[in-house]
């Protein structure tokens, strides 16, 4: 819908609470004229330090119930349990935020929230928006996207200091900066993506950006409030409803004050997301946000928390000013990026026995035949994905976090993947490794999944991956005869003869004790010991010094070593005395077995230029 006049948006705008201006002005709760709304679904990315919150349910308003006003999204005000089935109806991909409705009638609402009657029940309440049909896609992840960075200034001069020059260059690249929003999703997709910042509009006061002015202050408003005051600004400004021709739209506030503990958030299946400070031009923050519009859910770690798995942008991502990382096999299968090298496969059926030869999205462009991602088939939903998180020097994946050149399974909630749905890394496989799923899909099958091989001295870099179930054909009974009787005959007496002499057992070889060795990982977040000696290498490959965060990767990737049990060493002569312990932090593969710690050593074919100790 086109606003017939901007003056009714500048009337507005001298509200402190713009979209129910009479509500406000009463104090007064009104009843909800259109009787319906779309329902939508707010995704908040924790600080770095912080917790990661819920999913915040809302209802964007009918322009009737807004004072003319589109876009205006409040609180769903429910009880738990209707709240909790609402985000359960959103999960299991049966309520499509930004595409449904709500049926509320005679409910009420006030400048914060739309206020659900208490027995209202909320599966059945839910319709089809049929006017949103058709009058845009539903998510936009191919092609040219239009973009429109928005910088706000409060009603007291708060903004965010940077020019709008400086923020088009961090967003969309326009200067000198090479890892940016527009960079990210363009090498990610293989440049199925192009980020086009701006359509060259008269108000842009940099490619791409504009400025707008609110009538609030940023310091005693809520979330919401500020984010319903920006669109109905921008609105304004442009002289139509958002998004209007642009694909998505980010707003950009100076600081959090109110409703606070969040760095960023997004509107999933939907065209908005909104930065508080810096986080604006942080690469990974920005294409964790756009990746909830594009309709992706989190992806959780092998720790079973909403945001830990680091091999993808939807977990924890980067925060740092220069990095960004791309996607899990999961969500690799829900964009649309990837079509021509994703596959399915049923491991259920009887005698399932398949070995494929992967290639990582980080070598998509010379892939050959081979997929970059596989789903397994459940039949329920929550299938399985399994890639190739190959992480070389050029590619795409080069700044990955976690699980570099490993094998990696990851579950979906539900969906089969093919919409929002959370995700968890289940796996991460070393050549040889393997991953046992017990009762796969309730058939008491288990079905194994193995690298067999992981070749990264080739170009593109390949997994061998095998997936197997473990039944087998019924075996055939053997026939059965009548015996056939033996003839019997005396026994034989036993000889009698001197007895042999009996000696004490000869003592068993000692196995020679191993010394302990340093292992390392090199990822973001420190892990547990445990973990890094179960998935760690020898220390001495491309970690050269502990903890320290510039000593391996990019995007602020930091060396974390543990000492690990060496375990057992081959059988040795009892007379031959136990070799000598390396020096103290001596890497295993360095140590000439001479009392002291020389040569260069080599890690995954990697010499690493530790030199001598």
């Amino acid at each position: 819908m086109h606003l017939q006049s901007a003056a009714a948006f500048l009337a507005l705008l001298a509200s402190a609470c713009p979209h129910v201006t009479h509500a406000k002005q009463q104090g007064l709760r009104r009843k909800l004229a259109a009787n319906d709304c779309t329902i939508m679904a707010v995704e908040a990315l924790g600080l770095e330090e912080g917790e990661d919150p819920e999913m915040i349910v809302e209802c964007e308003l009918n322009p009737d119930d807004a004072d003319g006003v589109s876009g205006i999204s409040l609180l769903l005000d429910a009880n738990p349990a209707q709240l909790g089935a609402m985000r359960q109806l959103i999960s299991d991909g049966q309520v499509t935020p930004g595409h449904h409705k709500l049926n509320i009638v005679g409910a009420e609402i006030d400048d914060s929230a739309v206020h659900v009657p208490p027995g209202l029940d909320i599966a059945s309440s839910v319709r089809q928006n049929v006017e949103k049909e058709g009058r845009r896609r539903l998510v936009d992840t191919i092609g040219n996207l239009n973009m429109l960075l928005v910088k706000v200034t409060d009603v007291g001069g708060l903004v965010y200091p940077d020019s709008a020059t400086t923020m088009s260059d961090e967003v969309f690249g326009t200067g000198t900066d090479p890892v940016n929003l527009k960079s990210g999703l363009e090498e990610c997709s293989w440049d199925k993506l192009t980020v086009v910042p701006g359509l060259s509009d008269p108000n842009e006061v940099a490619t791409g950006v504009i400025e707008v002015d609110i009538g609030i202050s940023f310091t005693n408003n809520t979330r919401g409030t500020i984010r319903n005051a920006i669109t109905t600004a921008v609105q304004a400004k442009l002289g139509h409803s958002l998004p209007g021709p642009y694909d998505y739209v980010l707003y950009s506030v100076e600081k959090c004050y109110v409703d606070c503990g969040w760095a960023a958030y997004a509107y999933i299946n939907s065209w908005n997301s909104v930065y508080q400070g810096v986080y604006y031009k942080r690469p990974g923050v920005l294409m964790h946000e756009i990746g909830h519009n594009f309709g992706l859910a989190h992806s959780g770690g092998l720790d079973g928390a909403t945001y830990t798995d680091h091999t993808c942008t939807m977990g924890n991502p980067h925060y740092s000013d220069d990095a960004f990382q791309c996607f899990n096999p999961a969500k690799n299968f829900q964009l649309n990026w990837y079509n021509d090298a994703k596959i399915t496969e049923d491991p259920r059926t009887n005698g399932y026995d398949t070995t494929l030869t992967m290639v990582g999205i980080d070598e998509y462009n010379i892939r050959g035949g081979s997929p970059v991602t596989v789903r397994l088939e459940t039949g329920g939903g929550a299938d399985y994905f399994v890639g190739f998180n190959r992480a070389s020097a050029t590619g795409p994946n080069r700044m990955n976090d976690e699980g570099d050149n490993q094998v990696t399974i990851v579950q979906v909630n539900g969906n089969n993947g093919v919409s929002y749905s959370q995700s968890f890394l289940k796996a991460k496989l070393s050549q040889g490794q393997s991953y046992a799923i017990t009762n796969y899909a309730g058939t008491g099958k288990t079905v194994t999944i193995t690298a067999t091989s992981i070749d990264i001295s080739t170009t593109p870099g390949t997994a061998l991956v095998r997936i197997t179930n473990d039944s087998t054909p019924s075996p055939t009974n053997a026939p059965t005869n009548p015996p056939t009787n033996v003839p019997t005959f005396p026994p034989t007496p036993a000889p009698t003869n001197a007895p042999v002499p009996t000696f004490p057992p000869s003592p068993a070889p000692t196995r020679a004790p191993v010394a302990d060795v340093s292992k390392y990982v090199c990822t973001k977040w420190q892990p547990a010991d445990p973990t890094i000696c179960a998935e760690g290498s020898l220390a001495g490959g491309s970690c050269t010094s502990e903890n320290l965060g510039s000593s391996c990767g990019n995007g602020g990737k930091v060396c974390w070593w543990a000492s690990c049990p060496g375990g057992d060493g081959p059988p040795s002569p009892p007379t031959s005395p136990p070799p000598p312990s390396p020096p103290t932090g001596c890497p295993a593969c360095a140590y000439g077995g001479n009392g002291v710690c020389c040569g260069t050593c080599v890690d995954s074919g990697k010499p690493s230029g530790r030199g001598c100790f």
